[in-house]
């Protein structure tokens, strides 16, 4: 149970007040050091998507993207509330942030709000040091979902107000339909209330069927809205097909995946509040239980996606970080040997991991944008507004798609990436993909192509992917020309480790 402190010694209390303010200024250092950040990396397709949404284009039928419906919401959301540009999503993405945070506070407000303030503090700071190209990811989306479900939960048991359980599965269902695995996580918190209402002798089924009842209602909003595009068939194909084969490319081994499943950033706190968790017990408890589930499907989350990215870890790290936050908080005001892990854990997060975070967030060269600005001098040449339905992108994430939505120029298909084309593993699924792919071009017989030389799920750069595609490199020699192949001159900065610049090339169609 949360243990209640009446009087804190004066060294507590200075302690407190430094820490709130150490991280207070590591959060605000990087807040103001990447508010200027670009939209890049995944965020620019999800922004082209509902771009295209909004001019008509149906989802899954129309639009081959593999992305769930929740996810589109969002971005729909916060595209059309904050605005458009890189100002606005970095807005969004703080208020995800701010939501984890806040749900944080409020989960640890019984024991100590401070411990929700540490854990939200560092999380946001763990994301901000990943860099711009894992801003408002999908997984951020869904942590920002998760954990005020859990917040109510623990409220809905405390007032026994029925309302709440179904508010927490309206925040679990919007969690399942921007990510699969948010499935996982609603079972498991339902059983888990099943439990612990079982154990304070209260009815059980009253308060599950509200939790249902608000796990649904996103649920059958996203039917609904699939129902109206007419494109539910499409969807189920989607997720089975294109959503398939995308989960089985570009996997480390498993026991790479299973090792870093768990995040080696939070390290410097974890292993000092190690002594507490195995004193504490926190497994024998309800509010432990949870945010034990929380860790645990974060760890089965990131390896299930089997691609091993940081942002994977963030169910994993913002429920491990509050989990160790707590642990320390309640053994500070304890007069045993807890105490001193409890010190040591504290310092470390607000004096070592939280400024090293925001200086690590605030060092990215986030400025080169000399991709999109060349591609976007090249279009402008071509025609411009006048290259609407009439070019094509041949890429992943490299920024032609990113153009394309700075430009407001409608692509002539809809398919927004490369990346299951040039494959160097051949399967069926590729075969019918690739024959798609380019009947859906030939049929739009688009003016422009735009080839980038980005190697899905590598750092690679080069044209020579275009190998792998015989009836592509065919299709383009017998009905376009090449008229530019640019590199720009820098290194991208949006990654820990400069990489090399990506390449584009543009063909023009050939006179009929």
């Amino acid at each position: 149970m949360p243990e209640t402190v009446h009087r804190r010694p004066l060294v507590q209390r200075v302690l407190r007040a430094a820490v709130i303010l150490a991280l207070a200024l590591s959060v605000l250092s990087a807040v103001l050091g990447t508010i200027h950040w670009p939209i890049v990396g995944d965020s620019p397709l999800l922004h082209y998507t509902t771009f295209l949404l909004d001019h008509g284009k149906a989802p899954y039928t129309q639009i081959i993207e593999m992305d769930l419906p929740g996810t589109y919401a969002l971005e729909w959301t916060a595209r059309h509330a904050l605005g458009s540009g890189p100002l606005g999503w970095r807005i969004a993405d703080f208020l995800l942030v701010g939501l984890c945070w806040l749900s944080m506070i409020s989960i640890a407000w019984d024991t100590d709000w401070l411990a929700g303030f540490f854990a939200g503090a560092i999380f946001a700071l763990i994301h901000f040091r990943d860099g711009p190209t894992h801003t408002g990811q999908r997984d951020l989306m869904m942590t920002a979902m998760l954990l005020p479900a859990v917040a109510l939960l623990f409220i809905a048991i405390r007032r026994r107000h029925n309302w709440l359980y179904t508010l927490s599965g309206l925040f679990l269902g919007m969690a399942a339909i921007v990510k699969p695995s948010g499935i996982f996580f609603a079972v498991a918190f339902f059983a888990l209330l099943w439990i612990e209402l079982r154990k304070l002798h209260r009815p059980t089924l009253g308060p599950l069927i509200d939790a249902t009842l608000g796990f649904l209602i996103p649920v059958l909003i996203t039917a609904a809205w699939l129902m109206h595009y007419q494109a539910l068939t499409a969807f189920i194909s989607t997720m089975r097909g294109l959503g398939a084969y995308h989960a089985s490319l570009g996997r480390p081994p498993l026991p790479n995946l299973i090792i870093g499943s768990f995040p080696s950033v939070l390290l410097a706190i974890a292993i000092p509040a190690l002594p507490i968790f195995i004193a504490r017990k926190p497994w024998k408890h309800w509010h432990g239980q949870i945010i034990l589930a929380g860790v645990l499907l974060g760890c089965l989350s990131y390896i299930l996606q089997g691609k091993g990215f940081p942002y994977h870890r963030y169910p994993t790290e913002a429920f491990l970080t509050l989990l160790i936050s707590l642990l320390a908080f309640r053994a500070l005001y304890r007069t045993d040997w807890l105490r001193y892990p409890a010190v040591l854990t504290i310092l470390l997060g607000a004096f070592f991991l939280a400024p090293i975070s925001a200086s690590i967030a605030n060092h990215y060269d986030w400025r080169n944008q000399e991709f999109n600005n060349e591609l976007t001098a090249d279009l402008n040449s071509l025609g411009g507004p006048a290259l609407n339905n009439q070019i094509q992108c041949f890429d992943n994430t490299a920024g032609c798609i990113n153009t394309l939505y700075n430009l407001q120029l409608i692509q002539a298909t809809g398919y927004l990436y490369d990346c299951y084309s040039f494959q160097a593993k051949p399967s069926p699924f590729q075969d019918r993909y690739r024959e798609d792919f380019l009947g859906a071009v030939r049929e739009a017989d688009p003016k422009v192509l735009v080839v980038s030389d980005q190697d899905c799920f590598t750092m690679n750069r080069s044209f020579s992917r275009l190998d792998r595609w015989p009836q592509f490199q065919s299709f383009v020699q017998q009905n376009y020309t090449l008229v530019a192949q640019r590199t720009p001159p820098h290194k991208i900065g949006w990654w820990r480790h400069p990489s090399p610049p990506f390449s584009y090339r543009i063909y023009l169609r050939k006179p009929q």
